[in-house]
């Protein structure tokens, strides 16, 4: 059964990239980076839901066909999830967070994820090794891509961290990431 569900998401995820490269892969004008804007929105400060939704509803981003947020989010069955298109111009390439919440045994995970299309891969791996933050944990291959996981363990919540990438980047390529970890309660 488990088998069955990995390779359900493989290939839903083989989707989302051939959607991903079909919207585009036009260079983006932004100063920063798509590992950038992923380190911001996810990885510094882990899923945040709620400031995530906040932040969609104020930037005025559009929402993201719920097939499409399904497919991105890592969760297996989410309580809650929500996508956005942060660029819909029409003349940057593909981007998208997704947020999602849901239950891991007893306890209840927050994830964020980004997809990105007309990336560099490559930079975008180079980059997230080089913060020194996460240890990888596996790797899964499937046909054309490859989803490497690492681990990070930061004032004692675990966070496990996802990228699928091409096997072969090309440098105008299709990358999620995904951060899950326990949800925290801000006061």
């Amino acid at each position: 059964m488990r088998a069955m569900m990995r390779r359900t998401k493989m290939a839903m995820i083989g989707a989302t990239a051939a959607l991903l490269a079909l919207a585009g892969v036009a260079q983006c004008e932004e100063t920063t980076s798509p590992f950038q804007r992923f380190a911001e929105r996810c990885l510094e400060h882990g899923p945040r839901y709620d400031q995530t939704v906040a932040l969609a509803k104020e930037s005025g981003w559009p929402n993201l066909a719920d097939d499409m947020t399904m497919g991105i989010q890592p969760l297996g069955e989410p309580a809650t999830f929500q996508g956005w298109l942060v660029n819909s111009d029409g003349t940057s390439p593909f981007e998208a967070v997704v947020v999602a919440r849901g239950a891991v045994g007893p306890k209840t995970v927050e994830s964020c994820t980004m997809a990105f299309a007309g990336t560099d891969a490559a930079a975008f791996e180079s980059s997230f090794a080089s913060t020194g933050a996460a240890r990888p944990s596996g790797e899964q291959k499937g046909q054309g891509r490859v989803r490497k996981f690492f681990a990070i363990e930061r004032e004692g919540v675990k966070e496990a961290l996802t990228l699928d990438l091409p096997i072969y980047p090309n440098g105008a390529d299709e990358v999620v990431a995904s951060v899950v970890s326990e949800q925290r309660i801000e006061n």
